[in-house]
């Protein structure tokens, strides 16, 4: 099979657009990130909101040469932990600054000592002294994991003077506005980081800049000072099963990657991919990973392929966060058993009963009381993180009048259920219905248990960060069993070796691995660290 790029992160900017598919939903929310709006997108992992903001970015300069994009990607966020209260938000400020100089001088565009100076909070800063001077402050927060150190932010400016700063540049460069797009905008499960990032988020606004931002579902904290629904454009990234252009649509997108043979035994055997894509539930990551995964395309590999993926391995990567981050285990547990053995459990035996009587609907949803435990909400919340389940309305009546949310399980762990899930999946779909329901009212008894659960936010994310850092490169999916033995044999074993090897170090290190290939091992490596770390 096909070796496809699983994260934007892995892909060259110059291949972006050759790699893009963009169906109408996508064309709506890029004319969102390219709007004088701030944008928030939020989706699940793996859905492609570093995809599409990657796009909007090219084609923001490609349409308007007076404006500058500067792509601020937040994944080492996870390595923060001074004792500065403000730590996250002085370091996304470094962060931003130099990265904005950073395009600036691609672009060839002239910084004036005076604007310098302002960046710089002094009055000796030249634009190299003040690019050095922000690395330097970046690198100390994100190597503070090691040791806790005092760390000098005397040269940051005030949020005020870098607007002002922004204005002079676009003022003296004839450029009409700056576009920040953030990715991985905070750390999941350390809320007071999201607080920190939404603050700068707001504070940044002007004329002469817009912030774009990606967001996941369920584990994002606003904070107090911040509102989605005034102070920003709001954007879900959600691929609907029932639409009607959505086989096509990740047949596109598969195509992107396909080399010929692949794409020949797609095209024979359209029902069987089919049966992934759907499976997927509109997630692009999955259903390459599904595909990948293949050993050649037959019914009984597809087959095999939805039972190990959508039985085990999905859920798996669930429970793993809360082996992660222990203060959130016992929730992310109960969510896990909740969903496994109350929730599908009732779906299967409704989808059962209504084939035997040969009515034909089918289900892939469920509804919980809005006055469910505070408790199973949260455990909810984190099964749409890891896109296992999808809310899909809220305030929807169900028996007795009583409001709810309505949430729909990923497609393919409820197909995955199924003896012989690819031969069920055409009929299963066809009569599949979001007018039918599970329901679980306020005082369910499926709760039970639900009230000794709790999450600890901060409170043990240290210990749960060096015991990351500790685990084996094995951990990584994306690495290949190659890369993996290539960097074992440098004597790289570890999470922690690998994020402290540079590019050169691979090189001199390893043996038939010369700057190119290093490059791609070390940002392939990266992406992968970054989010096991990140969550």
């Amino acid at each position: 099979m096909s070796e496809f790029y699983l994260r934007t992160e892995s892909i060259k900017q110059s291949d972006i657009l050759n790699l893009s598919v963009v169906n109408a939903a996508d064309k709506n929310i890029l004319d969102a990130l390219k709007s004088n709006e701030p944008c928030l997108l939020e989706g699940s992992r793996g859905t492609g909101k570093s995809f599409l903001m990657r796009i909007a970015e090219l084609e923001l300069e490609a349409e308007d040469n007076s404006c500058v994009t500067v792509f601020v990607p937040f994944n080492m966020s996870s390595l923060i932990t001074t004792e500065d209260n403000l730590q996250f938000y002085h370091w996304m400020m470094a962060k931003t600054l130099k990265c904005l100089l950073n395009k600036l001088r691609k672009r060839g565009v002239v910084v004036s000592n005076l604007t310098a100076n302002i960046l710089s909070n002094d009055e000796s800063g030249s634009e190299e002294t003040v690019e050095h001077s922000l690395s330097k402050i970046v690198k100390s927060f994100e190597d503070s994991y090691k040791k806790r150190v005092p760390i000098d932010i005397s040269s940051l400016p005030d949020i005020e003077d870098v607007k002002e700063a922004v204005q002079i540049i676009c003022e003296d460069n004839s450029i009409g506005k700056i576009f920040f797009f953030f990715d991985e905008a905070a750390h999941v499960f350390r809320p007071n980081q999201q607080r920190q990032f939404f603050n700068l988020f707001k504070d940044l606004r002007s004329p002469y800049i817009t912030c774009n931002a990606a967001i996941y579902p369920g584990v994002t904290y606003f904070g107090d000072s911040f509102e989605p629904i005034h102070d920003c454009i709001y954007k879900k990234l959600e691929r609907n099963i029932s639409d009607s252009d959505y086989l096509q649509y990740f047949k596109d997108i598969v195509f992107k990657q396909s080399d010929l043979s692949l794409r020949e035994e797609i095209d024979r055997h359209r029902e069987l991919f089919n049966t992934l894509a759907l499976a997927s539930g509109g997630n692009p990551r999955m259903l390459l990973r599904t595909i990948q995964d293949l050993e050649r395309f037959n019914s009984s590999n597809v087959n095999y392929v939805i039972k190990s993926f959508y039985r085990h391995k999905i859920w798996s990567e669930h429970t793993d966060l809360g082996e992660k981050y222990k203060g959130h285990q016992s929730v992310i547990d109960w969510g896990r058993d909740f969903l496994e053995t109350k929730v599908m459990p009732r779906i299967e035996e409704y989808n059962k009963s209504r084939k035997d009587k040969g009515i034909e609907e089918s289900t892939i949803y469920f509804w919980i009381h809005k006055d469910a435990p505070e408790a199973v909400k949260e455990s909810l919340r984190l099964l749409t993180y890891t896109g296992i389940i999808r809310k899909v309305d809220s305030s929807i009546r169900a028996t007795r009048s009583e409001l709810g949310t309505r949430y729909e399980i990923k497609y393919g762990c409820v197909l995955s259920l199924d003896s012989n899930p690819q031969s069920e999946s055409k009929y299963f779909y066809k009569n599949l219905s979001i007018k039918k329901f599970i329901e679980f009212g306020k005082n369910h008894p499926s709760y039970s248990g639900s009230e000794n659960i709790f999450s600890k936010d901060d409170l043990q994310y240290e210990e749960s960060l060096r015991s990351l850092l500790n685990k084996p490169i094995d951990v990584l999916i994306a690495l290949t069993n190659w890369q993996k033995d290539k960097l074992k044999s440098a004597g790289i074993n570890t999470i922690e070796d690998l994020h402290n090897n540079s590019e050169e170090n691979l090189i001199k290190n390893i043996y038939g691995v010369g700057p190119s290939r290093a490059r791609t091992m070390k940002n392939a490596a990266t992406a992968e660290l970054l989010e096991y770390i990140s969550g």
